[in-house]
């Protein structure tokens, strides 16, 4: 763990040394350096999403501004305060493998791209952000001649243990781009999955992904996209890890910095809505043979306003309306006597909870069905987390506040008796609405 001091210290250095390097103390675009970002949403301070934590370390909670922007030049959306890697994830435990969805995606994922795109026997391919291997070993399944995984956190891909992988402990950085191919030579096909926007630098390690890249090769790279935030209304995806929003438009430009291109695009559900990129190097075979649903959403996105700021200024003024209806009906219910916990205690309900301003006059405690979160407090709000099976006592709330509402159906399943026995729940997104609708 960081020292508070300590890491204090390295957030202001670092943001004197970026603020020198640019020569103002004006935000500037990740992607593209232009100084024309429009403010979105201002969070004020929040507690970091992910920093769950015991009363005694109330005293030294850290928080940090939080401010979604867009850039007018690239079409980029964005956090534009960045916090320390080694603060943010000094505690990560998020082990891929151990979520049965996740398992089953890449397997799914490894048989595509090989059939697609590769020679098995003579292919050499590479996962950045590889995490415990999750992609990585059904890739070597495929009989794939050499399997790479690159991931700086050395807990997790000590659990990969497969004499089949390759592990680069360590960033995806053009050092090590370079080292890979002196190696192995260049990269058939490099793959970024739920990373490619948590890169404070994603300038240089698009660098490294473009030094290691085969002329021919792919660059394939999953992320939330951008146009679910916005149907959806997901502001409460937003927080310090997850940096960057991408369209298919910001993706086009940032990537065209770098001679590449989109050639093709794929819906995926995973994380309540994400997108899979191909993109390749400008004159390789696959820039010949774009596919028609590029064009496609590229022209939705226009027509949709997403190279536009007011587009986004918009949306602000949506979740600003969100909001107050979310706490119009938390008071209401609080007036009436009624008990209310929150349900999934995750960054997503930090941030909602941050944002929205939720205190304890509005809720009593939060559940989590992960055993490991119970007694632990949520950040900022330091609501106590207690394990689902507080539901099975005589006394539940009468109301769940849904915070995990991506998972309502599987919610509701497990929780049967509780709506059984006259417990309701509130799902604050896409609409605020109350599950099982009141009687008229």
């Amino acid at each position: 763990m960081v020292p508070q001091a300590d890491a204090d210290q390295e957030y202001e250095i670092r943001e004197a040394r970026i603020m020198e390097a640019r020569g103002s103390d004006q935000p500037v675009c990740s992607f593209c350096d232009s100084k024309r970002l429009g403010l979105v949403m201002d969070f004020g301070e929040v507690g970091l999403a992910g920093a769950f934590l015991k009363p005694q370390q109330f005293a030294t909670e850290r928080t940090f501004p939080m401010r979604l922007r867009f850039c007018k030049d690239c079409y980029a959306v964005q956090v534009t305060d960045h916090v320390p890697a080694d603060v943010l994830f000094q505690n990560y435990f998020y082990f891929s493998s151990s979520i049965g969805t996740l398992r089953g995606h890449f397997a799914e994922y490894a048989a595509e791209v090989t059939r697609r795109f590769l020679d098995p026997g003579k292919a050499t391919v590479l996962e950045f952000g590889c995490n415990d291997g999750v992609l990585l070993r059904p890739l070597a399944d495929q009989g794939i001649r050499t399997v790479i995984g690159v991931d700086p956190a050395s807990n997790v891909v000590a659990t990969i243990n497969d004499p089949r992988v390759k592990v680069i402990n360590d960033y995806f950085t053009e050092e090590v781009a370079r080292r890979v191919v002196a190696d192995y030579g260049h990269v058939d096909l490099i793959m970024a999955n739920n990373v490619y926007a948590h890169i404070p630098d994603i300038q240089a390690t698009t660098r490294a992904v473009a030094e290691a890249l085969h002329p021919d090769g792919i660059f394939a790279f999953e992320v939330h996209y951008l146009g679910k935030v916005i149907d959806e209304l997901q502001y409460d995806m937003i927080y310090h890890e997850h940096l960057y929003y991408y369209s298919l438009l910001s993706a086009i430009n940032h990537l065209a910095r770098y001679d590449m291109m989109v050639f093709d695009i794929k819906p995926i559900p995973i994380h309540a809505g994400s997108i899979r990129f191909y993109a390749c190097k400008k004159g390789s075979r696959h820039s010949r043979s774009v596919s028609p649903a590029v064009k496609a959403l590229e022209a939705e996105e226009r027509a949709r306003g997403f190279d536009r700021y007011e587009t986004f200024l918009e949306f602000s003024n949506t979740v600003a309306g969100h909001k107050a209806r979310l706490i119009e009906l938390l008071v209401e219910l609080r007036r009436q006597g009624h008990r209310i916990a929150g349900y999934g205690a995750s960054g997503r309900a930090n941030t909602m909870i941050q944002y929205c301003g939720i205190g304890h006059e509005h809720l009593d405690y939060m559940i989590d069905d992960a055993p490991a979160k119970a007694g632990f407090f949520t950040p900022k709000s330091h609501f106590e987390i207690f394990p689902s099976s507080i539901l099975d006592r005589d006394d539940p709330p009468d109301y769940l506040l849904i915070f995990a509402w991506s998972f309502f159906d599987e919610i509701r399943k497990k929780n049967s008796n509780y709506l059984a026995k006259g417990g309701r729940m509130i799902l604050p997104l896409p609409e605020v609405s109350i599950f099982p609708p009141p009687a008229p």
